[in-house]
């Protein structure tokens, strides 16, 4: 409790003293793999909230953020000795229950997913799961190794750059470092002793530095503090990996920071050592002026020390200090009265992936756009005003004018780079000036998507195809609300009349009729909650009109015209083809009368008509089909089955419409073991020739070794 009185009223270390004894309790009877009492866990991560100087209610959550989950304490009993606030805190950090999931990979998606959801509502959610990692990093030595190179995976591929995004750099290299402890052992010991042997050298050269420095910035009349900044592990290993440096050539492993009180005497101390020391050419970068996404705000500059050593050199205030070591976390640091953690603007990024992901998707593409964002690099853009524009590294013009707007990506024609016409696919730089062409008329292009890199690009780009695509899908979705109508034995067109219509929308509880042909063609609204509504309207008994096996909705028939079959030589006759066996000229056929809903054709040997009852069987007729127009078509399915490679898919797809057939869906499916593809693919077909030329031209594909004609 020492370390939260030094900064917390009475009042409050009392709530995060109850906090400790109600976790203490809870956790009693319980051990961590190291044979230690379980409540030095949530202790340890109480602590390290407490050394980020976090609000009462945040610390106190630490310390309950295993109680619901691990012990028989309740949602009640906490909000009841807590507050709803804090029970709020510990329910967004706890673990996902015992659900079922398809695989680890999608257990782990989901939990990240429910995370950041989380964040949306409180930033300290976020802030407490990193320092339960933290304390579990540090104490992964009694895992398996299993376990240990499993949670050292996910800590390095999230929890560390996300800790690097919100700034919080005091978790940062310590999560990055045990990482590396458990996933490349044999490098971390090797850099171990590098940085080992040099340690006599580095200091000599940095302890040099600071007593030049300190008797002039001293005489300048600005107080600083002046020391070695210690270079970590993962950190070195990184860059001798990614500029194939050797440890000697290694710039920064000597570092000296330097803390003064303003901004104006960070320039001022800027100026006092680069009159000492020759400065580095092209390793100068001034983050106050361009502060990083994460806040952070600092003067780097390199220079060549008296013994002949490169030595970088950062120069902060406190304040930005604070911020660079605790990021995100010292926005939040305890204010009475103002203990609330929601992000602003300062982290538009984190806005960005929450709002992305309001369109849904799957948690595995969640959890993949997420390790994108996260592990970003900056570039610095002017716009022809002179603003400055933060754009992650590998950005596109295209990119950049969807962050001004999205008018502006969707009237996109080109771009000006210096004043220089570029093309689209061109990759910015820090420090272009950009302007951007548009045109009077918004036109994206599907390809865009492959150009752009930022999610909110991607994310306007699909939104405005969906809505170019809305009207198309209110029409299916009408045309499904028809095709039902008929199948019933109603004409839609002296069904649908505009009370009818308005009498159907409110009782399916939409606001127009185009939101509920949406919903339908969608998926959103089934057929089922639409026969539910047209029986109260129409006053009919849907389920008294089903035969012994005939399609009980639309969804599952579909209405040939009458031109198409004959019924015991009458052509006036309504008529259904049920996917059941999807019959199509060529194919024998036999037709069974229904209650209301005209004769269902069936194939003779499909299973609902092999089942037809003997007390039933008066009710087969006789058919054929007739038809008016070459021009017609029917929907068949094929089962493809093929060997699989790249480029087989394709090959499927090149058969088929060099027959000239229409394709209307494929859905496919890979064997996780043998190398096997397995192909579905429904087609627009004028007989059962037309069937078997496609079967044909399939049968030259090497790889394919088996073509089945499908019942529906």
């Amino acid at each position: 409790m020492d370390l939260v009185s030094r900064y917390m009223p009475d009042e409050s270390v009392q709530l995060v003293q109850r906090a400790y004894e109600f976790a203490r309790d809870a956790h009693a009877p319980q051990q961590r793999k190291s044979g230690d009492p379980y409540i030095i866990h949530p202790v340890e991560v109480a602590y390290i909230l407490a050394d980020l100087q976090q609000d009462p209610a945040t610390v106190a959550a630490g310390l309950l953020h295993d109680t619901v989950e691990d012990t028989g304490a309740t949602r009640d009993q906490i909000t009841q000795f807590f507050g709803e606030d804090i029970y709020l805190l510990v329910e967004g950090v706890t673990k996902l229950g015992k659900i079922y999931f398809e695989s680890k990979e999608d257990e782990q998606a989901e939990n990240f997913r429910k995370m950041f959801l989380a964040m949306a509502q409180d930033i300290r959610v976020v802030i407490i799961k990193l320092a339960d990692r933290l304390h579990n990093m540090r104490t992964l030595k009694h895992l398996s190794k299993e376990k240990q190179i499993l949670i050292s995976r996910e800590t390095s591929e999230i929890f560390s750059p996300l800790a690097h995004r919100l700034g919080m750099w005091s978790l940062k290299w310590e999560l990055e470092d045990y990482s590396f402890y458990y996933l490349q052992h044999e490098e971390f010991q090797r850099i171990k002793k590098l940085v080992a042997l040099k340690r006599d050298e580095r200091e000599a050269v940095v302890q040099t530095v600071i007593d030049d420095l300190a008797p002039l910035i001293n005489r300048a009349g600005i107080t600083a503090k002046i020391y070695g900044r210690p270079k970590h592990f993962f950190s070195i290993y990184k860059k001798l990996v990614s500029q194939n440096l050797s440890y000697d050539e290694l710039f920064d492993t000597l570092g000296v920071r330097i803390i003064v009180e303003s901004l104006q005497d960070c320039y001022a101390v800027l100026g006092v050592v680069h009159s000492m020391y020759k400065p580095l050419a092209g390793r100068f970068k001034d983050y106050i002026a361009m502060p990083k996404s994460n806040l952070y705000q600092s003067l780097h500059t390199t220079v060549i020390g008296k013994l002949g050593r490169p030595v970088e050199i950062q120069i902060r205030t406190k304040e930005m200090h604070q911020i660079a070591e605790y990021g995100i976390a010292a926005h939040w640091r305890y204010k009475e009265g103002d203990t609330r953690g929601h992000f602003d603007g300062d982290f538009a990024w984190l806005r960005q992936i929450l709002e992305t992901e309001k369109e849904g998707g799957a948690p595995k593409e969640f959890l993949q756009n997420l390790k994108l964002d996260l592990f970003i690099d900056e570039v610095f853009i002017f716009t022809p005003k002179g603003d400055v524009q933060v754009l992650p590294k590998g950005a596109t013009p295209l990119d950049f004018a969807y962050k001004i707007h999205s008018e502006i990506g969707h009237s996109y024609v080109g771009a000006k780079i210096n004043g220089q016409i570029v093309n689209t696919n061109y990759r910015l730089r820090s420090g272009d000036r950009i302007e951007i062409l548009t045109s009077k008329t918004p036109s994206p292009k599907l390809d865009w998507l492959n150009v752009v890199q930022t999610r909110q690009a991607k994310s306007k780009i699909k939104q405005w195809f969906k809505r170019q695509n809305q009207s198309e899908i209110i029409e299916r979705g009408r045309e499904k609300l028809e095709r039902l109508l008929v199948f019933l034995g109603f004409v839609p067109k002296d069904v649908l009349t505009r009370e009818f219509t308005d009498q159907l929308v409110r009782q399916l509880d939409y606001s127009r009729p185009d939101d509920v042909y949406l919903a339908l063609a969608e998926g959103d609204l089934s057929t089922r909650d639409i026969e539910r509504v047209l029986e109260r309207l129409l006053k009919i008994d849907i389920s008294s009109t089903s035969a012994p096996f005939a399609p009980p909705s639309a969804k599952q028939s579909r209405r040939t015209g009458i031109e198409s079959i004959k019924v015991m030589g009458e052509t006036n006759v309504l008529v259904t083809l049920p996917r059941c066996c999807s019959p199509v000229p060529g194919d024998p056929i036999v037709g069974y009368v229904t209650t209301g809903r005209g004769v269902a054709v069936h194939r003779p040997d499909c299973a609902n008509i092999l089942s037809v009852p003997d007390d039933d069987r008066a009710r087969l007729v006789a058919v054929e089909w007739v038809l008016s127009s070459r021009d017609k078509t029917f929907r068949a399915s094929l089962q493809i089955e093929a060997f699989d490679r790249i480029g087989i898919l394709e090959d499927i797809i090149h058969r088929i419409t060099n027959t000239k057939t229409n394709i209307q869906e494929i859905r496919t499916k890979t064997a996780r073991t043998g190398g096997r593809m397995k192909a579905t693919v429904t087609v627009d077909i004028r007989d059962v020739q037309h069937i078997n030329v496609i079967r044909q031209a399939l049968a030259q594909i090497a790889d394919v070794y088996s073509i089945q004609r499908l019942a529906k």
